[in-house]
């Protein structure tokens, strides 16, 4: 009988095997070519792509529309399932594809209307950048109708569809989400009326106090120390809420926005919900390189995802050098954002401008009409119809009024409909007024000119035209000038500053205008012969605008401005090893004032204290007292402002790392009771005991997850970059075959950024994403790499084989010289154009 059974399981496992096999090999088939020659309907001349020892496609034309085409293929090649869920996230076609469940998330993007400003900016754009964007289409196209079935990236086997052809609207759209993920102030808006209304305008204001007027600013502020008694003394209120506070607003938005998908609940609330997206930036001039030449470095931080939001790419199109450009470009879009070309080199950071305003709006008894200066005001009504993969369609009826459409519309469905109940309130109606909303976006258009620039009259002739979402953009160039531009379409407010919610019924808060462009922030060669931009506040103390109130700490951009000035003769190692640096001035600045307040009482508090007195800061992986530190931080929120705050508000606060540092500062520096006090016992508390209880309550944390021996209580031990699959990570069977980990230091403070998620501790969801270094000299020693792989197919060597030099902050050679890209090449693909490609080609139109 044992024998039989033996046999029995025996045959199962090999019937297994060979099912296994059989779907591996079907899968296979989806694995991009990348030899040989294909021909194509779109091209105009034959187009040579030529990946590198590193994956990294080198794409060569005789004509700009050609090399687009050929980025098109290959982003179609390695990343169609990427493209394809980012442009059903940007449309609002989630549905189609996940079923009821993405259904809340549609219905909020069809209300902001991404998928409608994407067609509104389409048909205002001008004719050459259109011409652009579709060479660019057709190659996506070109590559979607030569492959169907088991030649499809595997996700679209398992959801059972095959993509629609691309349009110039879908790749406008993917840009609106990007600005929507580094346009969050409206966030900051509903945080600061639910503090307002759980503890008054005073204490929100302690709560979040404004960025120090002697804090460092990218303009005219570089030598000036960090004053935190001014932003004690500020008694300037930041903004005005007239009427009733809204009731947990920010919860509401939460609550509604993470139903669904956990990737597009990432895409929509994004830094909304913790002190996460962010960059930096620097360039220093010949006068500090070894070379003498400018260097250039840059490295947005962005939410994890796999595949990365990255792809490496180098476009080389006419013998005079029309187009000649390597970097960082998004799957979906025909531009290098981030890079250089044969002259210049360019990188970015988040100004964190505010272009978001929520507006009260006052309806009338019909919600068919709008209060403004006493006259009623018809809304504009847009129905949306949301197909529903195995259930029936959804209406929405977007309601519009002056200022933008009234998204608590949404926000309320959702939560009315959330199974999980305890819905919140209903929010009362409230209207997006945002940039990215208004028609005449040139975002796109500027970001293809700064590509074929060759000086910095160029350069900022293509921002100009630059909109949405605000950048801090370092410039260096070969002839050796250096420079900084923050271009945008930024509000000029009648009254206020944004920092609230604003009356959409007086018409005292309207946007009268644009900060002119000329008037941004900028400079050009500067006396300091270097320039560093890490989110920090651009504009100096006396500047006449307004450009947001929501910077972060400027730690650091401090550390890498005093690490620039440490040395002479820069070299591009020298950058990487500031890219790579752990040490949080936010430790030492904070952990002074906690070690004063903290009274252990046991054993293990007190050993935690002895580590913390001998530790120098640095949040390097190994440290057990970077652990020791981070777990105090994230308790000392709850444990001294929860009993005001209370739970929802609670969670919405503690994820401002820098407004909570700020406020933390200033309450244990005046060691005040109004705070430290817990209101929910009739004992008073003092801030000795707060501050020791978060301590207490820190190391038993650490003690349950890594046991009593503090020395292995190593910070990367459950310290963790999480990069999980768009789309797929919900479904537990495939987020180990599809998703991956790696361990990390550093914190949301430190130049090689080690933020942590507040909703998930000690997860780390968002990273450097793009690393660069840019050699300006004749030897262009230059360097780049992206997170976790170029291949977006988990059956592709290239998956994630970038992963662990990454963590390690190892870069790829940025090859331009053919004989270099040849040299080792794993692959040489021709695209030949079909006979009668030129004439009878035309581009498909997206039901999108």
């Amino acid at each position: 009988m044992r024998r039989w059974v033996v046999k029995g399981i025996a045959i199962v496992l090999v019937c297994l095997a060979i099912a296994g096999g059989a779907a591996w090999h079907y899968l296979g088939r989806s694995l991009p070519q990348i030899d040989g020659a294909v021909s194509l309907s779109g091209l105009s001349s034959p187009v040579d792509i030529i990946r590198d020892s590193d994956a990294i496609p080198h794409i060569f034309a005789s004509n700009v529309p050609d090399a687009l085409f050929g980025l098109g293929y290959a982003h179609a090649q390695d990343r169609l399932w990427q493209m394809e869920f980012q442009r059903r996230v940007g449309h609002g076609r989630l549905s189609e594809i996940f079923g009821a469940a993405a259904v809340p998330q549609d219905r909020f993007l069809r209300t902001v209307g991404f998928g409608r400003a994407a067609r509104s900016a389409w048909e205002r754009m001008p004719e050459p950048a259109k011409s652009e964007i579709n060479a660019y289409v057709a190659g996506v196209n070109a590559f979607i109708t030569t492959h169907h079935g088991a030649k499809l990236p595997p996700e679209f086997t398992l959801l059972r569809f095959e993509p629609e052809p691309w349009s110039g609207v879908d790749v406008v759209v993917w840009v609106k989400m990007m600005a929507w993920d580094l346009s969050a102030n409206y966030s900051f808006e509903l945080l600061r009326d639910d503090l307002v209304r759980a503890v008054g305008t005073e204490r929100m204001q302690q709560l979040m106090p404004p960025y120090p007027d002697n804090g460092l600013r990218i303009i005219s502020g570089g030598e000036r120390p960090l004053d935190r008694s001014a932003a004690r003394r500020s008694e300037d209120s930041p903004g005005r809420s007239e009427d009733r506070p809204l009731h947990d607003s920010f919860y509401a938005f939460g609550n509604a926005l993470s139903r669904g998908i956990p990737a597009v609940r990432d895409v929509l609330l994004g830094g909304a919900t913790t002190e996460s997206l962010g960059s930096n930036n620097w360039v220093v001039d010949g006068t500090l390189s070894a070379t003498g030449k400018p260097l250039l470095a840059n490295d947005p931080h962005l939410g994890t995802k796999l595949p990365s939001t990255w792809y490496l790419a180098h476009l080389s199109a006419g013998d005079s050098g029309d187009l000649d450009v390597i970097g960082a470009t998004l799957p979906g879009t025909p531009a290098v954002a981030l890079g250089r070309n044969r002259f210049i080199a360019w990188g970015a950071t988040n100004v964190a401008a505010d272009v978001e305003d929520l507006y009260r709006e006052q309806l009338d008894d019909s919600g068919k009409f709008a209060i403004f200066r006493g006259t009623r005001e018809p809304l504009t009504i847009v129905r949306e119809t949301i197909e529903v993969k195995g259930g029936p369609s959804v209406r929405v009826d977007v309601r519009i009024t002056r200022h933008g459409p009234l998204v608590s519309d949404a926000i309320n469905v959702n939560n009315a409909e959330d199974p999980r109940g305890s819905a919140p309130p209903p929010l009362p109606p409230l209207a997006l007024r945002w940039t990215a909303l208004d028609a005449d976006d040139m975002t796109l258009p500027a970001f293809l000119k700064v590509n074929r620039a060759r000086n910095w009259t160029d350069f900022t002739a293509a921002l100009a035209d630059f909109m949405v979402p605000s950048q801090n953009f370092v410039y260096g160039d070969t002839d050796g000038h250096i420079g900084y531009y923050a271009p945008g379409r930024i509000p000029i407010r009648a009254r206020g500053d944004g920092s609230l919610p604003a009356d959409g019924s007086s018409g005292d808060d309207e946007w009268i205008g644009w900060i002119p462009f000329d008037k941004l922030p900028h400079l050009y060669d500067p006396a300091e012969h270097f320039i560093v931009t890490a989110n920090n506040n651009p504009a100096a103390g006396d500047y006449a605008y307004t450009l947001g109130v929501d910077w972060p700490e400027p730690y650091r951009a401090t550390r890498i401005r005093d690490l620039v000035r440490d040395r002479a003769h820069l070299t591009p190692d020298d950058f990487a090893r500031i890219q790579a640096d752990t040490l949080s001035l936010h430790a030492r600045a904070l952990l002074p004032l906690l070690m004063q307040h903290a009274r252990p009482e046991t054993a293990a508090d007190r050993q935690a204290l002895d580590i913390l007195r001998r530790w120098d800061g640095d949040m390097r992986g190994t440290s057990n007292a970077a652990s020791i530190f981070e777990a105090w931080f994230l308790q000392l929120t709850p444990t001294i402002a929860g009993d005001d705050l209370g739970p929802l508000t609670t969670a919405s606060y503690a994820g401002r790392f820098s407004f909570v540092t700020r406020f933390l500062e200033n309450t244990l520096d005046a060691n005040d009771l109004t705070w430290c006090d817990d209101r929910s016992t009739a004992k008073p508390e003092t801030c000795e005991e707060e501050v020791t209880g978060a301590l207490h309550t820190a190391v038993a944390d650490l003690t349950s997850r890594l046991g009593s021996d503090m020395t292995r209580w190593r910070w990367d031990g459950f310290h963790r970059a999480i990069f999980p699959h768009q789309g797929l990570d919900g479904v537990a069977l495939l987020r180990a075959l599809l998703s991956r980990s790696v361990p990390n230091g550093g914190d949301w403070s430190t130049p090689n950024v080690g933020t942590v998620s507040v909703a998930q501790p000690y997860d780390q969801r968002s990273v450097a994403g793009y690393r660069q270094i840019i050699d300006l000299s004749p030897a262009n020693d230059s360097r780049f790499i992206i997170d976790v792989g170029q291949s977006g197919h988990f059956l592709s060597n290239h998956y994630d084989d970038f992963l662990e030099d990454w963590h390690g902050v190892q870069h790829r050679k940025m090859r331009m010289e053919r004989a270099d890209i040849e040299r080792g090449a794993l692959g040489h693909l021709r695209l030949d154009p079909l006979p009668t490609s030129t004439s009878n080609f035309q581009l498909p139109t997206s039901n999108f």
